[in-house]
């Protein structure tokens, strides 16, 4: 018997119950932010600034994304957006103190010291702990030449931060501006002990200079040369030191080296033209003296050294004429050789 063939059962399509969610805007937001402080960690900031600016197109009162894009720009050097960004952030939130100091890291360095100050003034109300703040602050007091507020600001930073080379540094250098020479001297020493550098050996330097230790200055001169044999200062000051103890011939290589580091060196110029005076070398004084004339029309005290050394050429009407000029540019000891000119 044949056998019945078997039914065929057909169904109805089955549709998948299942709805891909959609992101609403905010959360794709989240999503752009969170990828950006991953890409910014790794140091990718181009990566970082589009998921940050995903991020800010998602919602655009998203405060920690304005934040996070401002630090963004700050490490591409992008300062003047920075900027914007931070401020945008304290609009939506006054009270984030991150973005007050952000804004005073882009503004001091776009030159808008008043704006910086005002941004770090806020954040030391409620950090008044952190150094680098009040160091900040110094900065920018010891920019105004306001030495004696730069001083209380280096004072609170190093007594917050106390292993802190450049504040102790900084602080050096206002005491010195207030002719506190001993009291800097005892700061760029602190500094040396936390961090030894060029610079400060030659801040060190002018200070035993100006305090009357010429040898010791020397020494501070020696050592920054030493550390970084590049630097043109170093050897114009030495070889003042030099000059100062009649040692013309350690004093003429000193400045023959300025002058061959920084051929544009015009006070290596007219301190190599009063060793050259020194040595009775008038026409190489002269010439010194012209040359830094050349490079600087208005520096008045090439023109009283060269007026001297034509007295002494028995040039008398060329050397009232260069005493003039010296007055002309600000030099009122030039007033006292143009007496006797006609």
């Amino acid at each position: 018997m044949a056998q019945a063939p078997t039914p065929v059962i057909t169904h109805k399509p089955v549709h998948d119950t299942i709805k891909t969610i959609k992101e609403t805007p905010e959360q794709s937001a989240k999503v752009a932010y969170n990828k950006g402080l991953s890409n910014f960690l790794n140091k990718q900031y181009d990566s970082a600034l589009a998921n940050f600016n995903r991020a800010i197109a998602g919602a655009h009162k998203f405060e920690p994304a304005y934040l996070a894009r401002a630090n963004t720009r700050l490490r591409e050097k992008d300062y003047t957006n920075a900027a914007n960004d931070y401020q945008t952030t304290l609009k939506l939130d006054s009270n984030d103190e991150k973005a007050w100091y952000g804004l005073g890291q882009a503004e001091i360095i776009l030159g808008k010291d008043s704006q910086a100050m005002l941004a770090f003034n806020h954040f030391v109300k409620k950090n008044s702990a952190s150094g680098d703040a009040w160091y900040c602050l110094g900065e920018l007091q010891a920019r105004a030449k306001n030495y004696k507020d730069a001083l209380t600001d280096f004072t609170l930073a190093i007594g917050s931060k106390p292993n802190f080379p450049e504040a102790y540094n900084d602080r050096g250098v206002c005491n010195y501006e207030l002719g506190n020479y001993h009291a800097a001297i005892d700061d760029y020493r602190q500094s040396i002990a936390f961090a030894k550098t060029a610079a400060t050996y030659n801040n060190l330097g002018n200070a035993e200079s100006k305090s009357g230790n010429n040898d010791e200055a020397i020494m501070a001169f020696s050592t920054a040369i030493t550390i970084d044999p590049k630097y043109t200062s170093e050897y114009n000051n030495r070889g003042i030191e030099y000059l100062n103890k009649k040692s013309d011939t350690n004093a003429l290589n000193d400045f023959n080296e300025a002058i061959q580091l920084d051929s544009t060196n015009t006070d290596a110029y007219c301190n190599r033209a009063l060793v050259e005076y020194h040595m009775n070398n008038m026409d190489k004084a002269k010439a010194d003296c012209d040359k830094a004339i050349k490079l600087n029309p208005q520096y008045g005290i090439a023109y009283l050294d060269r007026g001297i050394i034509e007295e002494m050429m028995r040039k008398a009407k060329a050397a009232c004429t260069n005493w003039q000029k010296a007055a002309e540019y600000g030099i009122v000891v030039a007033n006292d050789y143009t007496k006797d000119c006609k």
